[in-house]
């Protein structure tokens, strides 16, 4: 028996980004663009001016929805019959950019 340590009431739990960031975890999975990770929510549905993960003619992208296209990271619009072929997967709820390389000497 005794008595508890009252350290116990500044005890600090272990950084858990799930719990940060996932509101779905079932729903959610991780798309990664060169340093770039994008965490994508597949329950959401998409509004105007939300990043999106679509897939169009077999090829994956982020692009943002704006009216009734997508803006691409390189400016591009799909619009018009196009979206007929296209799929949206979920929105995009986080960006994660790497930024150290173990790699490179410092």
């Amino acid at each position: 028996m005794g008595f508890q340590s009252p350290a116990q009431d500044y005890v600090e739990s272990r950084i858990d980004l799930n719990n940060l960031f996932i509101l779905h975890p079932s729903a959610t999975f991780l798309i990664e663009r060169g340093n770039l990770s994008y965490v994508v929510d597949s329950s959401l549905n998409p509004a105007p001016g939300d990043e999106v993960c679509y897939e169009l003619f077999g090829e994956q992208g982020i692009g943002k929805m704006m009216g009734r296209a997508i803006i691409t990271p390189d400016g591009d619009a799909i619009e018009g019959s196009v979206l007929d072929d296209l799929l949206i997967h979920g929105v995009v709820v986080l960006q994660v950019m790497k930024v150290w390389d173990d790699r490179l000497p410092f």
